[in-house]
């Protein structure tokens, strides 16, 4: 699957604007099924009300400063399922994770053009499942990998 920029609406929330501020940023990523459209939202705060209670496929990330560099957390949610669902939402996280890290990317472009710095950003993406096996830290590179 490859990112189509006009397929991702992308939504700032005050504080938060394409060129910043840094702290505090939060992404919210969902999509329609239908229409295959993306919805990015940059705030200062998740956006819980957008997030599909069923079937909780969103992915939520955050900008983390540690001594004067920034590492980006992404958080996917497994849920509490048996192995084979939990298996079965993990593969589709994971099939879909280079799609969803350039919407996230490519749609806070300004952000990276007015602090060069974050290209450089480590990416971690955590996933949550009370099964040992899917509930990890992986590292998917660094921002500029997925710069469109």
């Amino acid at each position: 699957m490859n990112f189509n920029p006009d397929k991702l609406e992308t939504t700032f929330v005050e504080p938060m604007a394409p060129y910043g501020p840094i702290e505090g940023r939060k992404y919210t990523l969902t999509h329609s099924d239908k229409t295959g459209v993306m919805f990015l939202d940059i705030a200062d705060e998740y956006n819980y009300k957008v997030i599909n209670q069923d079937l909780r496929d969103e992915l939520l990330g955050t900008l983390k400063n540690f001594d004067s560099s920034y590492v980006l957390f992404l958080y996917a949610y497994i849920g509490n399922l048996d192995y084979f669902s939990s298996l079965m939402k993990y593969s589709a996280f994971k099939s879909h994770m280079n799609l969803a890290l350039q919407a996230i990317i490519y749609g806070d472009r300004d952000l990276i053009k007015e602090h060069p710095k974050l290209a450089n950003a480590p990416i971690y993406v955590k996933f949550n499942s009370p099964l040992p096996i899917f509930d990890n830290y992986e590292f998917y590179g660094y921002v500029k990998y997925y710069i469109i």
